[in-house]
């Protein structure tokens, strides 16, 4: 199924000669043809996508058409997005859907897929309307759940379609956009496992401050690691090491983030702040000097990143 909403209203548009635009609950835009149309005459009309509350902005003149209009668009979505969307959601409800079922809408699946988690500080429509432009042509299922939009399919080079999808929403939309995954495949009736690890894995990345925005789950255990370690030993560490990291500018914190980054690789980690292996070493020994940990000591590197990650989810 070609998932084409946008292009839909877009016609609509040009085959009534009535301009309107569409709105999410939020007021966040989905469809825009005249963005100055509110400041004439104007009505609003509330109408349902699938779930989701949303709202039809148009002029008082074409006040005779919105009940058609409300009703053309809300079926269109309808045809459109609902039958396996629902589908999805009752699987990632734990609800239990038949084979015959799967088999029916997902063949393309049922081999084995992957679930990417997308996180946008934007519109979520219009970051969707992205997404099924760019896997248009594509047997790929991309839908808003919760407070994410998910896109599942089968992908063989899964780090590069989830940069790929970064990629084209900051690109159209310069907002931030952050993208999570769990590698697999999953079978369908593991859609439910695939979204728990992609959205905890969003959620570690946003805890700790992480700023790759293309997040592995399988990349981020050692953070799944101190995010459960015990209060009172976090305590323990907060007590002996916050003021230390408090004390350090922007930059060193960089540097520890980047050295860790890279593995405790000088060369490495010197290649991507942009310094000298010299510079990067002179750090090292002032990160010495202050907390009395040598983090080119793997050992004394282990105790300190435990402590940097539970400063950094507590900041």
């Amino acid at each position: 199924m070609v998932y084409n909403f946008s292009g839909f209203l877009q016609d609509l548009c040009q085959s009534t000669g009535v301009i309107f635009n569409l709105v999410d609950g939020e007021e966040n835009e989905i469809f825009i043809m005249d963005a100055d149309l509110k400041k004439g005459e104007h009505m609003i009309v509330p109408l349902q996508l699938g779930k989701n509350a949303a709202a039809l902005i148009l002029s008082k003149q074409f006040q005779i058409c919105a009940p058609l209009l409300k009703y053309t668009i809300e079926q269109r979505y309808s045809e459109l997005f609902s039958l396996r969307e629902q589908l999805i959601m009752e699987i990632l409800q734990g609800k239990e859907v038949s084979t015959e079922k799967l088999e029916k809408n997902f063949p393309f699946l049922l081999n084995g897929c992957i679930l990417f988690f997308v996180s946008v500080d934007g519109s979520r429509h219009e970051a969707l309307n992205i997404l099924r432009e760019l896997y248009r042509d594509q047997a790929v299922i991309s839908m808003l759940y919760e407070k994410g939009i998910i896109v599942i399919g089968s992908f063989e080079d899964v780090e590069e379609h989830a940069n790929s999808i970064q990629d084209s929403i900051v690109s159209d939309l310069y907002c931030d956009c952050s993208v999570s995954y769990k590698e697999g495949p999953y079978d369908m009736r593991n859609l439910k496992k695939a979204y728990e690890h992609a959205r905890e894995t969003m959620f570690l990345g946003k805890q700790f401050d992480i700023k790759d925005k293309v997040l592995s789950y399988d990349k981020m255990l050692f953070e799944k690691v101190v995010h459960y370690i015990d209060r009172s030993v976090k305590e323990e560490f907060l007590y002996k090491f916050s003021d230390k990291f408090n004390g350090f500018d922007g930059e060193m914190i960089n540097t520890i983030d980047e050295f860790v980054k890279s593995g405790l690789n000088i060369s490495d980690a010197a290649r991507q702040l942009y310094v000298h292996r010299n510079t990067l070493i002179y750090r090292l020994d002032k990160i010495y000097k202050e907390t009395g940990f040598d983090i080119r000591n793997f050992r004394e590197a282990t105790i300190f990143i435990i402590a940097f990650l539970i400063w950094k989810e507590n900041k």
